[in-house]
């Protein structure tokens, strides 16, 4: 890291924390203010029985309050006594002998309620303000505040990691640092013998046409404000750059001068790209733990289901910013570009796809009514690759760049259209087809495997042959070669030295994305081409194939061997594994189980079920890590993240195809999980800090609520793991109960359109009334349901759908001290409803308001630098 972002870094973090002092102080100076003024409760008390003078005390002191928790003349007292309507009655209180003295006890219990409240709220801010403190000064989360002589992760520090992480070191050094040979001719051979067909010689013909233009005009772009604020969205986004960094690139896009510089300097840059390198000095090699306990380099991937979890760190290198930003928009132009140019070879003739029936017209004419093409499952099929699984690490556009990392505290992990999202669509598929198949056809077959140390191994060679074979020129190509080509120096090394990466790419770079799918598309290719249309599902290098045929999946399998072992890959034999149902073991198929996040594919029950064992071991390493947290923030921070990495890797959000016998084993591991980490306290992660609030700050008796309540509202923002389980409107058997009904209702179906069609019905004939042979057979008819069939698609769709949450009724109650906290309840998101309606009542009994503490005085900067702060990771 340079040391003016060092210094600019470090000025932001000692101002955040000076404005977040100055709110803490107000809140802690109000808090001593409101108790001199709650001693009115004392005053009130010396009156005895003179009910009158208890009524104006208190009144007068509510009043007489200004600071946090003011009320006006206007407000209502605990949703019942109105301040203007008790100045009124109070001279009537005075004179009328006939008033109730019980009406004036009732005054008097709301007043006194509603100061003693007040008297929680601040003891509440002052906790806040302890919790905060704590957090800033533990350590727990990487943020723009943490010391930037912090190199806890130096790779020369003896304390820092364990054996396994060095081992790691060892075995990537041993990797990038070790030149591949690659037999190019004979890869060239094989990508000109996939090519060897007539059409497929014309899509390669116009793709090379495109990448000729293409990089004509990316070398002469001359760089905007727009495109800037692009770039720098983009970097943020990827997890490359460190907190440091990220804070300069998000002031760059608050000021329309700098970003004016940023493009003018990017223009230049990349005029003369033909002279760009690397600084000589060497790229410094940072270390980031991965969050669930694994250590990972680049794109490592060694983690074994069947044995105690690796750690894995990925190790990021720090480039300045200007050539991170540089970078950033060559590696996207070159996705969205190769991305565009790809899909056409996708949609050509080239392709290989389900071959259209010979007497598709007259499937048309008979069935017009009730079938077609365009609106089945095959479409559907090919509609889901083009948009979610063909080279789906590729950018679609330079202003919503994809991002790859699975990371557990990456920012924008909820996007419901990145990563994760997009590896449960990938599991709900699989599930649904293995249903489907087996319905069907009797039998279903599916490959899973992954390429091992995939980022690190790419050999040069292969990517610059294929990035050639495709048209990429010469000079671009050289260009590629001087980014890979990268001096690398890991930090803490007391050698200093520094060694030229010969094999792999950088980690998280849109270039080295470019490289891993450029290689990759290789294999979807071959695999297509040689497996008769078989498609290859594939994130990143996690790689899925599956078919009714397990004869396709062994030929499929067999040429993506041929392929790696040309561009000189290998596959991780940990994460590789085949399942099959309804036929004897399949020829051809690789050894090994079928696994997604937690989830294992059980032959016996065709589903995918909790993998109870692998869960139990991630269960030790979350309560390591939680032990190892200085702070409640810090720890309730990685708690939330670990709870929602669980969910997604039980694959989040079930849908139909799972049914609700999937959602019970969630609910069920997820109370098991609890009962793991808090054995000794049986209300879980709420009771264990209730325990350890009362330690540290002598604090007893919060509601249960409070530790759900947002922090905009002064609670701890614990976020509950089974919620949305419970929310769930009920799915039913799911499976292949929904496919079986379909399949007795078929030949029923295809009576009806029969009799019709010998009846001459106008209305399945078409306009034209021609065609007045016979009705095609039952086995015709039956063999159109995944091609054709409209019934039979929107069964498949169905059972791809998440499934809705139950809506949270609103109730008055709630509505009222949703008011009094200017909240709408639309304005609240599902999660926060349920909450609200199930504890928002326990809340209020005990502080007088769903806000637990004034929002105006919470330092809502840090609150947000918690939420997106990177967990420091125990070693």
């Amino acid at each position: 890291m340079s040391s003016s972002s060092t210094g600019h870094s470090a000025a932001f973090g000692r101002t955040l924390q000076f404005i977040t002092s100055i709110k803490l102080q107000e809140l802690e100076k109000q808090r001593l203010s409101y108790q001199e003024h709650a001693k009115v409760l004392q005053a009130a008390d010396a009156c005895g029985n003179n009910l009158i003078a208890k009524v104006e005390l208190l009144l007068n002191a509510v009043k007489a309050w200004s600071g946090s928790g003011s009320v006006d003349r206007q407000s209502n007292l605990g949703g019942k006594l109105n301040l203007a309507n008790l100045s009124l009655w109070l001279p009537q209180a005075k004179q009328d002998p006939n008033f109730s003295p019980g009406i004036l006890k009732g005054w008097i219990d709301t007043l006194e309620t509603h100061i003693r409240h007040s008297m929680m709220r601040f003891d509440c801010a002052k906790l806040f303000g302890n919790l905060f403190n704590e957090w800033i000064a533990s350590g727990d989360s990487s943020t723009a505040l943490a010391s930037p002589a912090d190199d806890t992760n130096s790779v020369g520090s003896e304390k820092v990691g364990r054996q396994e992480m060095h081992d790691q070191l060892d075995r990537l050094t041993s990797i990038i640092f070790d030149d591949a040979t690659i037999d190019i001719s004979a890869l060239e051979d094989y990508l000109s013998s996939l090519f060897s067909g007539e059409e497929a010689k014309k899509a390669l013909e116009a793709l090379r046409d495109e990448v000729k233009l293409f990089q004509e005009y990316l070398k002469n772009e001359t760089f905007t404000t727009h495109t800037v604020e692009y770039i720098v969205q983009g970097l943020l986004a990827s997890g490359l750059m460190d907190e440091a960094k990220r804070a300069t690139l998000a002031e760059f896009l608050e000021n329309k001068t700098v970003l004016e510089e940023v493009a003018s300097v990017l223009t230049m840059r990349m005029a003369s790209l033909e002279t760009w390198s690397w600084p000589e000095e060497g790229m410094p090699i940072e270390m980031r733990r991965h969050l669930n306990g694994k250590y990972r380099w680049d794109y490592i991937s060694l983690h074994s289901h069947f044995n105690v979890p690796h750690k894995f760190y990925r190790a990021f290198t720090d480039p300045e910013i200007i050539d991170a930003l540089l970078l950033q928009h060559i590696g996207i132009s070159w996705q969205v570009k190769l991305k565009t140019a790809f899909r056409q070879i996708l949609e050509s003739k080239a392709w290989k796809n389900t071959p259209l029936e010979d007497d598709a017209n007259l499937i048309s004419l008979q069935l017009s009514q009730v079938i077609t093409r365009r609106q089945s499952i095959d479409a559907s099929r090919r509609e889901q690759r083009r948009k979610d699984f063909f080279l789906s690490q590729l950018s679609t556009s330079t202003s919503k760049p994809s991002t790859y990392d699975d990371l557990l505290d990456t920012p924008g992990m909820e996007n419901p259209s990145g990563p994760a999202a997009i590896k449960q669509k990938l599991l709900r598929i699989m599930a649904t087809e293995a249903q489907l198949n087996s319905t069907l056809h009797g039998s279903h077959a599916v490959v899973r495997s992954d390429l091992e140390w995939f980022g690190p191994s790419l050999p040069h060679q292969s990517i610059l042959t294929v990035l050639n074979f495709f048209g990429v020129s010469e000079e671009w190509c050289s260009f590629f070669q001087r980014f890979l080509r990268a001096p690398l120096r890991f930090k803490g090394d007391a050698t200093g030295s520094v060694r030229t990466r010969l094999r792999g790419t950088p980690i998280s770079y849109a270039l080295s994305v470019v490289c891993g799918e450029v290689i990759l598309f290789g294999m979807d290719f071959a695999v297509n081409q040689k497996a008769d249309g078989l498609f290859l599902y594939r994130m990143h290098d996690d790689l899925w194939l599956w078919d009714a045929d397990p004869v396709k999946c062994a030929t499929g399998w067999k040429e993506m061997n041929v392929y790696a072992d040309l561009v000189g890959l290998k596959f991780n034999a940990n994460k590789t594994g085949s399942a099959w149902i309804g036929t004897a073991k399949p020829t051809g198929l690789p050894a090994g189980d079928i696994r997604w996040g937690f989830l294992r594919f059980d032959q016996t029950e065709a589903r995918f079920v909790v993998d109870q064992k692998d869960v139990d071991l991630h269960i030790v390493e979350l309560r390591r890590q939680l032990a190892s947290t200085k702070s409640v923030f810090g720890w309730v921070n990685a708690y939330n993240k670990y709870m929602a990495f669980f969910l997604r890797n039980f694959g989040g959000r079930p849908a139909t195809c799972f049914g609700d016998v999937h959602v019970a084993d969630i609910i069920n591991t997820i109370a098991r999980i609890q009962q793991g980490l808090f054995p000794d306290n049986q209300g879980g992660a709420a009771a264990y800090l209730r325990s350890v609030i009362e330690t540290r700050f002598g604090i007893t008796d919060l509601p249960q609520g409070y530790f759900y309540l947002p922090i905009r509202n002064g609670g701890l923002e614990l976020r509950h793991p089974m919620v949305e389980m419970f929310g769930l409107t009920r799915i039913g058997a799911g499976g292949l109960g929904h496919f079986e009904r379909l399949v007795k209702s078929d030949e029923k179906r295809y009576k009806e359109l029969k009799e019709e069609w010998d009846r001459g019905s106008s209305g399945y004939r078409g306009s034209s009334n021609t065609g007045s042979g016979p009705f095609m057979s039952l086995k015709g008819y039956l063999s159109l349901r995944e091609t054709w069939s409209r019934e039979w698609k929107v069964c498949y769709n169905d059972m791809l759908c998440v499934k809705e949450l139950e809506c949270v009724q609103e109730t008055p109650v709630v509505e009222s001290f949703l008011s009094q906290a200017k909240t709408k309840w639309n304005a609240l998101d599902w999660y926060e409803q349920w909450i609200v309606s199930l504890y928002g009542e326990e809340v209020v009994k005990r502080f007088g308001g769903w806000e637990v503490v004034d929002s105006s005085l919470i330092p809502l900067g840090m609150v947000q630098l918690f939420r997106t702060s990177r967990m420091k990771l125990d070693e």
